[in-house]
């Protein structure tokens, strides 16, 4: 990593003794003085009073310190905003990703649809409907929760019988992610949680590429199934991830160790593990994977649709589609709309880089 020039850091140390050590870890001076303003407030917000200043002093130094080594500025506050909700992060624990868009446009469209399938049944029966269905959401690789905990809080007020659960291998990140969720209730930021009886959030520790045991794979059946597996190459992960991300974060959250003999790349391994899970064990209708750029989109792409094209069932009408990281966004002109494959022209939603597949099945009722 090269040197920061001492023009930089003089600069810097004009404006604060303390913002060359952030420099440090941020690498620019805008950045830094904005984490040594949060820094600051998230001393003095948890500072009992009464304390002296010198030691107020002390632990702002001490998380300077931390900064300028490079450890991520959530693992110092401890937290990371995520939507509406404010996220715990420990080391040990990915870091929550900037996915809020995809998974609001993702509660986007369960609302939509559950609302077009409710005005049918209306129209077609005179029975009374339940106006509240029920949804079960299954979420690998769960992490510190964030994903599914948001999407609790933006679909309970519609799903009244609404299962969601988390899965993942790490017991460290299955602690973190029920703590989540008891800051969550706690916080009452899933505002429709107190009016709702039947909406259940959980947490469990699972190998998903173990032998499923028989109430394993009956308690992986879903409405929905959603994923942000490890992707990233050995390789990438050596030479091309930031420094904080090889040096702090959890390697096994980031990169596959399952080895593999198939014809797809190993940092792929697990999308064709989920494709699996998702065509024979989930039973699931929606199937959304977070992938970690464009060449790894398309791949799974191909993926899918070669799993699509091996079903037995042909009525079946799958949709695939590609997400950037805002699906909601106007796409700019330069922006590629579609992308070509077996045949099919798969589109290429939003705008951003290339975030996630998605697959839906058209006709499922949700």
């Amino acid at each position: 990593m090269p040197r920061l020039p001492h023009t930089l850091l003089l600069r810097a140390y004009r404006i604060s003794p303390l913002l060359p050590l952030i420099l440090q870890g941020t690498r620019t001076l805008r950045s830094a003085i904005n984490e040594l303003r949060w820094i600051r407030e998230h001393v003095e917000e948890r500072t009992p009073a009464g304390l002296p200043e010198s030691v107020v002093r002390r632990t702002l130094l001490k998380c300077c310190q931390r900064r300028s080594r490079g450890e991520p500025l959530q693992y110092i506050l401890g937290t990371q905003p995520f939507g509406e909700l404010d996220i715990l992060c420990r080391p040990g624990v990915l870091i929550p990703r900037p996915t809020e868009a995809y998974t609001s446009y993702l509660a986007k469209i369960l609302l939509e649809k559950r609302k077009v399938r409710m005005q049918a049944l209306r129209a077609s029966c005179s029975a009374q409907v339940k106006p509240y269905p029920s949804l079960r959401i299954v979420d690998l690789c769960t992490g510190t929760g964030c994903i599914l905990l948001l999407l609790q809080s933006l679909l309970s007020s519609e799903f009244e019988d609404l299962h969601l659960t988390g899965w993942d291998v790490s017991n460290g990140a299955i602690s973190l992610a029920r703590k989540n969720l008891q800051r969550v209730e706690t916080n009452q930021l899933i505002k429709i949680l107190s009016r709702t009886t039947h909406s259940r959030i959980s947490f469990r520790s699972l190998d998903v590429f173990a032998n499923l045991t028989s109430q394993e794979s009956e308690d992986l059946r879903c409405d929905v199934l959603i994923s942000n597996p490890p992707y990233i190459s050995e390789d990438h992960f050596n030479h091309e991830t930031a420094r904080s991300v090889r040096n702090w974060e959890p390697k096994l959250a980031l990169v596959p160790t399952v080895s593999t003999s198939g014809s797809f790349a190993p940092e792929d391994i697990f999308y064709h593990r989920l494709l699996f899970l998702h065509f024979n064990v989930c039973a699931s209708k929606v199937l959304l994977m977070e992938v970690g750029d464009e060449e790894q989109a398309f791949r799974v792409t191909r993926m899918t649709l070669e799993k699509i094209q091996q079903l037995s069932d042909r009525s079946r009408t799958i949709t695939t589609e590609i997400w950037r990281d805002w699906p909601e966004a106007e796409p700019p002109e330069n922006e590629d709309h579609e992308f070509y494959c077996k045949g099919q022209a798969i589109p290429l939603k939003g705008s951003g880089k290339l975030r996630a597949v998605f697959v839906f099945e058209n006709g499922a009722l949700l």
